[in-house]
């Protein structure tokens, strides 16, 4: 299960790239895996695995678990106004209703193979495919498989590092519809998005070359979105509003230049060039895709035996297709991606995180600056025990000529005990409140992407 408290955990499973610089790795049927399929993993699992034999190997080692999830969700449509008596959606598309609460389960088993024949090349590949049921929403059930491979190396003249993801939903073919007053939801209403049928793929490269104390190392990356959801009109918008996905991708390249300023630790220089692009909305080609320039500079390091600092930081220039006339082309944003990380004694860890970066919005032809400030404390009780608190504002700033600004504020709680060698016990509990900052005279509808949404649940994972 996915840790709600790490840095890529947050509310709504964040669909941001992996960001130039550093890699920071980090129903009763679903997508027609019925229950007995399920129930066979179930019961069949261990037994098969520990057939197997782990590991195969001195340099090949094969790992297994499945996890088990129940959370009582309070708002499952991320919904908190009522609709205007007598107002209905179209025929046949489900309803986004206010409030709704259900049970959720979730099965998720998991399989990673790490191959290491020798220092110049290894292998880590994993896969998790996530089976959900919505006992009180069937329309939100989905299947999410999750695939990684991360392909690596070493020599004293060089590092090298290839990361690729791959998410795919098999969920619900159809945008969420919304009745108003109601609308789109906070930043697009995430949690309702990655539901719906997609396939989402990252990847980035680096290559370190040692120059004495001070390195050089050319970075590529990737982010493909590809919604696979229908899009249609809106003929009735005072009604009601059907949300369309539209696809987006980013290609970037570039080169930091590490300079030493202590042991371990290095001034960065760096420079990225990359384009930008969003995709059709009912066949409407979109006038925000762009190239960019990006002038970096930063540090990364152990300052000290305890404080652990990775931060990239600077100005982003663009060069647009053909925005309309209220947009404002030669405004500067800055993209900055920074970590900290602070252990005060042997048993806590805080960790601090920020994130800026400017991208196409995936429910409107526009675009804005994802913005995230998170931090986490965990305190490891024992060898068994552990707790961790974390705190998550994440913003959404849409550029003029659209009128959104959207806030939202997630504190999270999260135990994990250890039972045994092989078996986990998993408590958690999340609240989410989304604000809206637009003024309404610009925008009507904007109090209608405010909600609060409380999650809470128990997990037990087996790894064989």
């Amino acid at each position: 299960m996915v840790n709600l408290l790490g840095p890529k955990t947050f509310l709504v499973t964040r669909c941001s790239h992996q960001l130039l610089g550093r890699a920071n790795w980090s129903h009763c049927r679903v997508g027609g895996v019925g229950r007995r399929t399920v129930l066979g993993w179930v019961l069949l699992g261990p037994w098969l695995c520990a057939c197997a034999g782990w590991p195969i190997a001195t340099n090949l080692t094969l790992q297994a678990s499945l996890t088990l999830q129940e959370i009582y969700d309070d708002n499952v449509y991320i919904l908190d106004t009522p609709p205007e008596p007598g107002f209905v959606g179209p025929v046949g598309l489900p309803v986004s209703k206010p409030k709704h609460d259900s049970w959720v389960t979730t099965i998720t088993p998991g399989l990673t193979v790490n191959w290491k024949p020798a220092a110049a090349f290894e292998l880590a590949a994993a896969y998790a495919p996530e089976l959900t049921w919505y006992h009180n929403a069937p329309s939100e059930n989905h299947r999410v498989h999750r695939a990684t491979l991360n392909l690596g190396g070493r020599s004293p003249d060089w590092i090298w590092e290839w990361r690729h993801q791959w998410l795919g939903i098999d969920g619900d073919h159809w945008g969420p519809v919304t009745l108003r007053p109601g609308d789109c939801r906070a930043v697009g209403g995430i949690p309702l998005r990655d539901r719906r049928d997609a396939v989402v793929y990252r990847s980035t490269w680096r290559t370190t070359f040692p120059v004495h104390r001070s390195f050089l190392r050319p970075v590529a990356s990737v982010y493909i979105h590809d919604f696979r959801t229908e899009q249609l009109p809106n003929p009735q918008p005072t009604r009601y509003i059907y949300d369309n996905f539209i696809d987006r991708w980013e290609v970037a390249s570039g080169l930091d230049l590490g300079l030493p300023v202590h042991e371990g630790g290095h001034f960065l220089l760096g420079y990225r060039y990359g384009h930008q692009h969003q995709g059709r909305l009912r066949s409407r080609p979109s006038p925000y895709s762009s190239d960019f320039h990006r002038f970096l500079i930063g540090y990364e390091g152990m300052p000290s035996s305890w404080l652990r600092v990775a931060v990239l930081a600077g100005p982003d220039l663009r060069d647009w297709d053909e925005p309309p006339a209220a947009f404002r082309q030669t405004e500067i944003l800055y993209w900055v991606d920074a970590t900290l990380s602070v252990q005060p004694s042997a048993r806590d860890t805080v960790t601090l995180r920020a994130t800026r970066f400017q991208q196409p919005a995936f429910t409107s032809q526009s675009v804005y600056e994802d913005v995230l400030y998170q931090a986490s404390w965990q305190h490891q009780f024992n060898s068994r025990f552990a707790v961790t608190f974390g705190m998550t504002l994440y913003i959404g700033d849409w550029q003029a000529p659209v009128a959104r600004e959207d806030w939202i504020l997630a504190p999270a709680l999260q135990a994990r005990y250890r039972l045994h060698p092989h078996w986990e016990l998993e408590g958690q509990y999340t609240h989410d409140t989304a604000v809206n900052r637009a003024p309404t005279q610009r925008a009507p509808y904007a109090e209608g992407r405010e909600y609060n949404r409380n999650r809470m649940g128990v997990a037990v994972r087996y790894t064989f």
